[in-house]
């Protein structure tokens, strides 16, 4: 089978990580070693997917700047195809301070949005998106002010194509209008959240009830990412929810940063590679699995061999 296109929709930044101890608190000054920065966000799947075989196209916008163009450099060397991303005149590139504590499995995000003009649904972007196997949308790019237009008619040109549409809400939907984020699960095909995040894609729903009302909205699955304790499917059988555990793998834990892009990536690959839905759900637990035992994202996510080194055990490999 060749090799499936997959379009990341928006979400493109680079992220400043900072090896620290949580919490910061004011006057507890530290040093710190090790500071680097690194594509996050969207890139993070966009580069684990290339390394897992999948052709990925990244659209969305950058700034003029340094981090722009670093950005952009990186997702060439890593084999992404970046032509759908735009670059205006004085745009700024967003940012993403990453506060990571490897002693205790934890971070903090601190944004700084990017400024430029809108960018616009261009020829070229609807012959990208006309491309696509699939089609991969986090929920902040419905908040981010540059792309969050052309995001829908993105969607909508994807819909019209029959298109799978991968939509991961993310922790930022707070900020994105109630009814933006009901359209968006309206369109998707497949679901991807964490057990805190059900609530900001089901309106605030919770436990069965939240995923009653997903699968009315036309989802064909629900997957929740679960951490170490791997992740839940949940598909309509016969108008009912029928849910499966799939365990996580046992590893030393060092940083959190991009597990849940990784576990997206390898998700996405697998069933679109034809696997089932058991192989689906472990081959994404791999991916997570594989990048929590590195410090940091972007170019840090794993290489196809150490995601294989865990799934050898499973009889399974990218």
């Amino acid at each position: 089978m060749a090799a499936p296109h997959i379009v990341s929709l928006g979400d493109l930044v680079m992220d400043l990580i900072f090896p620290v101890s949580l919490p910061i608190l004011p006057s507890q000054h530290q040093d710190i070693e090790g500071m680097k920065y690194e594509p996050g966000g969207a890139c993070n799947s966009i580069i684990m997917g290339a390394r897992l075989g999948a052709r990925m196209s990244a659209v969305g916008a950058v700034g003029t700047d340094a981090f722009g163009d670093a950005l952009l450099d990186i997702l060439r060397a890593e084999g992404a195809n970046v032509d759908g991303v735009d670059a205006a005149p004085n745009s700024r590139t967003t940012l993403v301070l990453s506060l990571s504590d490897a002693s205790k499995g934890q971070h903090v995000f601190v944004g700084a949005y990017g400024k430029g003009a809108d960018a616009q649904f261009t020829a070229n972007i609807q012959r990208i998106v006309d491309s696509a196997d699939a089609l991969f949308v986090q929920g902040y790019s419905l908040y981010e002010k540059r792309v969050a237009d052309m995001v829908v008619k993105a969607i909508q040109r994807a819909k019209a194509n029959n298109t799978p549409i991968y939509f991961d809400g993310g922790p930022t939907l707070h900020a994105v209008p109630s009814d933006r984020v009901d359209w968006a699960v309206g369109m998707a095909t497949v679901l991807l959240a964490t057990e805190d995040e059900i609530p900001g894609i089901s309106q605030g729903r919770t436990g069965a009830e939240a995923v009653d009302y997903l699968l009315s909205r036309g989802a064909q699955m629900i997957v929740i990412k679960q951490g170490g304790n791997g992740c839940t499917v949940i598909v309509p059988v016969n108008g009912q929810a029928q849910s499966k555990h799939y365990p996580g793998f046992n590893v030393q834990v060092v940083d959190t940063i991009g597990a849940g892009d990784c576990f997206d990536a390898g998700f996405m690959i697998a069933q679109l590679s034809g696997y089932s839905i058991d192989d689906c759900a472990v081959m994404a637990n791999a991916c997570g699995a594989a990048n929590v035992q590195k410090l940091g994202a972007g170019r840090d996510v794993p290489t196809r061999a150490e995601v294989n080194a865990l799934l050898r055990s499973k009889g399974l490999s990218f």
